[in-house]
């Protein structure tokens, strides 16, 4: 009975709280809809929209060009020093502002905004307006090219895993000879299998477009335990490769020219002796975390094994010792192409200009 009660009281403190949160939203949408209908000041003009363009990349908010006014107090605010756009809500409606625009907050704010979807985006606040601000000139296009054969390659990803082939058929073996939950689990372990051994691939098998272009690096984090976000110049968000990111030549915010894919903005080179394909190939993954998987799908074949004492238990221990020792050999593998790759990194010269 009393766990009865707990679970009772459990529904009952899940759905207060769904309750309360569908009525918080649904007072700031009717907020939102107020202000959207209300009568614009002005037109934005181009110097605040070129003002407001990295928080457009930065945040991914689209607003429209009506300027309204927005009068009232600013609660629930949240600022970070590494990064260059604010939040926080301000007479109930959420909004977004650049970083220079929290000094001038106060009690009460007069505020002049522009409506994206689901945000408010400060353009003058308490007498500071958004077209003062200092900011980097935006990425210059100086041409493009197609990806290269490795480079659609290294897109996609690889085919077919084989390894999960024995994997999965031990499994669907060991469904046939069980019978109730631990056949079903077979059942799931078959299919993970399956699952993993699927290609993914991403994107047209034909070559993407490539830009080169030339802006100023800089990187910012929101938080201070999460990942960078790369900007080249004020309006294109950049995505460096994870084996580039800690590089000391790119922590520097300077000027540099990058080859950047059209589609999803991912640095694929930057100058001589910054080619993604090249490093991918010269420096190959281990599969270290592949062997991984393929041990711990072993494991529960081997658990299910010993309690159901079932024929084909040899087999599956084989393969287990196998992946065991293709795990060992890949992390040993995968220490010494780290060490490789960083010292090759450390020695490249500057990204190129």
């Amino acid at each position: 009975m009393p766990r009865v009660a707990l679970l009772v009281g459990m529904a009952l403190l899940v759905a207060m709280v769904t309750a309360a949160l569908r009525e918080w939203t649904s007072r700031v949408r009717d907020r939102m809809n107020v202000l959207r209908r209300s009568s614009a000041l002005r037109t934005l003009d181009e110097r605040e929209r070129a003002a407001l363009a990295t928080l457009r990349v930065l945040t991914g908010c689209l607003h429209d060009d009506q300027v309204r006014m927005l009068t009232g107090a600013f609660t629930a605010g949240a600022r970070s020093a590494n990064y260059p756009v604010c939040d926080g809500q301000l007479a109930g409606i959420p909004v977004l502002m650049p970083r220079q625009a929290w000094p001038h907050l106060a009690d009460r704010n007069d505020a002049e905004v522009v409506m994206g979807r689901h945000w408010a985006v400060v353009v003058r606040l308490n007498g500071f307006e958004v077209a003062t601000l200092r900011r980097p000139a935006a990425a210059h296009v100086l041409g493009e090219r197609l990806e290269t054969p490795a480079e659609v390659a290294m897109r996609r990803g690889p085919g077919m895993r084989p390894a999960a082939l024995p994997i999965t058929t031990l499994a669907l073996w060991a469904a046939v000879d069980l019978s109730g939950v631990p056949a079903l689990l077979m059942l799931v372990i078959a299919g993970g299998a399956a699952w993993l051994a699927w290609p993914r691939r991403r994107g047209p098998a034909t070559a993407q477009r490539v830009l080169q272009l030339q802006g100023q690096l800089q990187a910012y984090r929101k938080h201070s335990d999460g990942g960078p976000v790369w900007l080249l110049g004020a309006d294109r968000r950049v995505q460096l490769p994870w084996e580039w990111a800690d590089a000391r030549a790119f922590s520097q915010r300077r000027s540099m020219r990058l080859e950047v894919r059209a589609d999803d903005g991912a640095v694929l080179g930057a100058g001589p002796g910054w080619c993604l394909a090249r490093d991918r190939q010269r420096f190959p993954p281990s599969g270290g975390s592949w062997q991984l998987a393929w041990l711990g799908l072993l494991l529960l074949l081997l658990l299910a094994g010993w309690l159901g004492d079932l024929r084909w238990l040899p087999v599956a221990g084989v393969l287990a010792a196998w992946h065991a020792l293709r795990c060992i050999l890949a992390i040993r593998q995968s220490l010494r192409r780290n060490a490789a790759r960083t010292a090759d990194i450390a020695q490249r010269a500057n990204p190129g200009h």
